[in-house]
């Protein structure tokens, strides 16, 4: 497995590798992972979960740094990917592609999966980025988790046989309903009383997520409701687009109320299980966890009506869809639940049984598993949802 963060560094896209991971060790596979080593106290070599991990290059967050990364990930894989029957990237374009040059010189097969779509566009305007382009066609199978993804794959020439349609997953015995009375308990535990509206986002503090837009939204949220709480789940560090610092500075300087600010936590089922609604403004998205969890807890979801998401929430029944960016009727939606709490309710559990139904690891798990036979057997399969 290549991925560009994994643990310590917290975020959906390295909690669903580490999830995943287990899961294809029950099936049979042998795993390691090959990661970045960002800080110094992150050790070259390392047991999560009893799977080894190599951290490969020199700490920092440079253009230096990360072309040092790239060179030293495929001197890596050229060294000890001979041994493994599939090098499976996972990210972006680029990651792929470090992935099929290396299987491409050891002789074994190589899967890439794209986590979300709109970096492709970019990528076709440049001359390097044409060249990356090329070089991704030739991968042996391309997972994709959105008919978006899909669509843009397809733009660049994509063969229809090498794409695999399997979307994120989530664990629906950590992820799931409290009674009333325990939700009670737990969030009397915490420090909220019954009279606390409690919202919720999850996600990394980030351009793009939205949260400058849900931060202006909160004041008449407040003005409606003084009692509701916001808690904020995740954090920007080790990201250039972070923005947590410029948020936290606009929540002191224009005293907003009742904001809570938990960084990075591996026990997000904790506050999720107190919550009665589930933000997620974002602009552009994957398939995206942090929704998935929420579903699995059955909380009502409001989110924007972008990508993936729509494929995943169904507009008034597993949860309530908002144009992108558009804060007044952000505010008109959060009312309209407030107001409605039978709704609210009715649309958590809706939501609960969709992925129940659709996205249990050990499903998601054993469609991997397949496509890594398929690809080993030189079989193809067409993107089918």
């Amino acid at each position: 497995m290549l991925t560009e963060r994994y643990y310590p560094i917290w975020g959906g896209a390295e909690n669903q590798l580490r999830q995943l991971i287990p899961r294809l060790v029950y099936h049979g596979c042998r795993v390691e992972v090959v990661t970045r080593r960002w800080k110094r106290n992150m050790p070259r070599y390392d047991f999560v979960d009893n799977i080894p991990v190599f951290r490969i290059g020199l700490p920092g967050y440079g253009t230096a740094s990360t072309l040092l990364f790239v060179l030293s990930l495929i001197c890596f894989l050229i060294s000890r990917g001979r041994g493994a029957d599939i090098i499976h990237s996972h990210g972006a374009v680029a990651m792929g592609v470090v992935g099929k040059v290396a299987s491409t010189l050891n002789g074994n097969k190589n899967i890439a999966k794209i986590a979300s779509a709109g970096r492709i566009s970019s990528l076709k305007s440049k001359i390097f980025g044409r060249l990356l382009i090329n070089l991704f066609r030739k991968s042996d199978g391309i997972i994709c988790m959105t008919k978006e993804i899909y669509n843009e794959l397809k733009s660049i020439k994509i063969p229809p046989k090498s794409i695999y349609h399997i979307p994120n997953a989530v664990d629906t015995k950590r992820f799931y309903c409290l009674s009333g009375k325990e939700h009670s308990e737990l969030k009397t535990k915490i420090g909220f009383g019954q009279h606390n509206p409690v919202f919720i986002f999850s996600g990394r503090i980030i351009r793009g997520k939205g949260l400058r837009l849900l931060l202006e939204s909160w004041p008449m949220i407040i003005d409606y409701e003084p009692n509701a709480r916001l808690i904020i789940i995740g954090s920007g560090i080790g990201q250039s687009n972070s923005i947590e610092y410029l948020l936290k500075r606009k929540v002191t300087i224009e005293e907003l109320k009742n904001i809570y600010f938990l960084g990075e936590t591996e026990l997000p089922e904790t506050f999720l299980s107190i919550a009665d609604i589930f933000l997620f403004p974002s602009r552009k998205e994957g398939f995206p966890n942090a929704l998935l969890e929420a579903m699995a807890c059955g909380i009502a979801i409001i989110a924007s009506d972008i990508g993936g998401v729509t494929e995943l929430i169904s507009d008034g029944k597993t949860g309530i869809l908002f144009p992108a960016g558009d804060r007044k009727i952000l505010v008109e939606k959060i009312i309209y639940l407030l107001k409605n709490p039978m709704i609210k309710n009715k649309i958590g559990k809706q939501a609960r049984k969709h992925v129940l139904d659709c996205y249990p690891f050990d499903k998601i798990a054993k469609r991997y598993f397949e496509t890594y036979t398929t690809i080993t057997k030189k079989g193809d399969r067409s993107y089918d949802h």
